[in-house]
């Protein structure tokens, strides 16, 4: 919890990169409770057990400081080094690929859920840089399903088929809450990633009479 680590870490001096991941931390905690609007940087730093100023000089501004928390924590960086390396089954890479965005959706519940509300806020906050969350994630399912295409394991457009997986899955991520006696929700999530990924890969209409 971060309020323990708040009083945990008040008796030492912590190193710069400590106090970075530490107000990154807590800005990623008030925003899921408050919204990108509603926080404040006061509360954030108080969170993270500094002072305003110090939240200052790490970031210089709070929407430099919201934009350097959807970078930390939306997991492009580690997707894509993962998505680079995959050279296996295409069903099984498919499934390595889900389960990342899927833990990594579930883990920030709160931020996006607030994201979707604030759609307009985030405009203004992104306004400075090109770079987005979901454009980062949808530009390395862009890239894998590229070389895909390329092998010719999988037909179509690069970019729609990383449209359509991307959105399964962050259906079913945000989904779990509103439907959790679905049968697609009440069971092992990788038995349900499964199940999207059989729909990507070969649909659910029959074919000259068979499956």
């Amino acid at each position: 919890m971060i309020e323990a680590r708040r009083v945990s870490d008040a008796g030492r001096s912590a190193s710069p990169e400590e106090t970075r991941e530490r107000i990154l931390t807590a800005a990623r905690e008030v925003i899921g409770r408050k919204g990108k609007r509603g926080a404040t940087t006061r509360e954030i730093a108080d969170v993270a057990g500094v002072n305003e100023a110090t939240l200052f000089r790490h970031f210089g501004t709070k929407e430099a400081l919201l934009v350097a928390c959807a970078q930390h924590f939306c997991g492009h960086m580690e997707l894509a080094g993962i998505a680079a390396s995959l050279t296996g089954a295409l069903d099984e890479d498919l499934l390595v690929l889900a389960r990342l965005m899927f833990d990594r959706f579930e883990e920030n519940h709160d931020t996006i859920r607030w994201s979707l509300v604030e759609e307009e806020y985030q405009e203004d906050v992104f306004a400075e840089t090109a770079w987005r969350p979901q454009l980062a994630l949808l530009g390395v399912l862009i890239d894998f399903m590229r070389r895909r295409v390329a092998t010719g394991e999988l037909r179509g457009e690069p970019q729609k088929l990383a449209m359509v997986f991307l959105g399964l899955v962050f259906m079913h991520a945000l989904a779990r809450k509103k439907f959790p006696d679905s049968l697609l929700h009440s069971s092992d999530p990788d038995e349900a990633l499964r199940f999207y990924i059989d729909v990507f890969l070969n649909g659910v209409r029959y074919r000259n009479g068979h499956a």
